[in-house]
């Protein structure tokens, strides 16, 4: 049984990695060849200034920052500006008689790039009132439920587009809003992403 599990995981560790591999641009291609010389140039700045410990200890900590931060910031702005959206929640129903919340919106591409397709990981958190409603974001680490959805229209940019979302096994006493529900894009264009199909289709007849 250990083992199953252990196989499930790794396999769902390999679809998650190759899902993200399917987001890339080459933009990123790009980033990281820029971020990996900037980072070694750093290093070598640090060495280069090591009898000068508040030169040598600022060249560091901007080394470090670029080799841990720089690549999530750098995907962050690429993508925020290639595959933006905003999305806006419509409708909420949360069944009485069954251990489901429907949910409902539109997502309106913000981006420069027409979008294909969308994994939506929505967080649904513990409403919060006064002072605790600015830290509900916090509730993300551990929310009442955590499901990922797929969009597969695609719609080019300024065009909005529907979605819907069933979130099963839902058991909460407390009315849902929809500030209560977080929802993280991961949005792509097929033709300009890495061709991660072909590689993998590629390994596999290279394996046989």
């Amino acid at each position: 049984m250990d083992k199953d599990v252990a196989l499930e995981k790794v396999e769902s560790a390999r679809e998650g990695i190759i899902e993200f591999l399917k987001t890339l641009h080459q933009y990123d291609i790009y980033s990281s060849y820029l971020l990996g010389g900037i980072a070694f140039s750093l290093i070598l700045l640090t060495i280069l200034l090591r009898n000068n410990q508040t030169l040598a200890g600022l060249s560091l900590l901007g080394f470090l920052m670029t080799l841990f931060i720089g690549p999530f910031v750098n995907y962050l702005f690429i993508h925020n500006h290639l595959y933006g959206t905003d999305y806006k929640i419509t409708y909420i129903k949360q069944m009485k008689f069954a251990n489901v919340m429907v949910v409902k919106g539109e997502m309106t591409n913000s981006g420069q790039e027409r979008i294909d397709e969308c994994k939506l990981h929505a967080f649904v958190m513990p409403p919060q009132n006064g002072f605790l409603k600015n830290l509900q974001v916090l509730y993300a680490v551990k929310p009442i439920q955590r499901r990922t959805f797929t969009i597969e229209n695609s719609f080019e940019p300024q065009a909005t587009t529907e979605f819907k979302m069933k979130f099963t096994g839902f058991k909460y006493s407390r009315e849902i809003n929809s500030s209560d529900i977080y929802i993280y894009r991961q949005c792509y264009n097929k033709e300009l992403g890495l061709p991660v199909e072909e590689w993998l289709k590629s390994e596999e007849k290279k394996a046989e």
